[in-house]
């Protein structure tokens, strides 16, 4: 089994209203394994609240970031529009599409990281810690990935063979982009324990 970053929306700010974010279903946005990419830290990262698991329900640690939808979304907009990269294609314009189909402004983003955090040996609290740190200074990450994502002068064999599809998309893959779906591994269908 992979183990997985979560993305879901629900209408309700879980800090504001835990119970009803735990009765009502957490709708599925997107899933990525073995990492916390940058895309859905863009989405959480204005105005960020560390919060408990909903997943990861006899952990105490705040390890699960929440966030209203709308000031990610536009963020994450402002960002993709700034990549420079061959591969992009349609990938933002799909992502935002996607994004604003399955959203409302007011809605919360939930960031569940339980899965990721535990292939480390350093404490829940700590990576918790850490994430949030990241999010408060994404800005530096946003201008570095633009900067790899750039285009570069092909090499040699660059020019001799053509790079695939796939291969080309692999940068801005690894930032998060394509893997959007409401159909995750685990989903919050339901009431959640107290």
């Amino acid at each position: 089994m992979a183990n997985r970053t979560y993305l879901y929306t629900t209408p309700f700010c879980p800090q504001e209203d835990p119970a009803a974010a735990r009765v009502h279903r957490l709708a599925g946005i997107s899933e990525w394994s073995y990492a916390i990419p940058l895309v859905p830290r863009i989405l959480v990262s204005v105005d960020p609240r560390a919060r408990q698991s909903m997943i990861w329900d006899e952990t105490p640690d705040l390890i699960a970031v929440t966030a209203r939808c709308g000031p990610g979304i536009a963020r994450l907009d402002g960002f993709l529009g700034r990549i420079d990269h061959p591969g992009l294609g349609t990938m933002a314009e799909d992502a935002l599409r996607f994004l604003r189909s399955h959203t409302e402004p007011d809605h919360h983003f939930v960031l569940e990281c339980g899965e990721v955090f535990d292939m480390d040996d350093e404490p829940f609290a700590d990576q918790g810690r850490t994430l949030m740190a990241g999010l408060a200074d994404i800005d530096t990450e946003m201008e570095a990935a633009l900067v790899r994502l750039a285009p570069a002068k092909p090499n040699f064999w660059q020019r001799v063979f053509t790079p695939s599809q796939e291969s080309s998309e692999e940068p801005l893959r690894e930032l998060g982009l394509g893997y959007w779906s409401d159909t995750l591994y685990i989903e919050l269908d339901g009431p959640r324990q107290a």
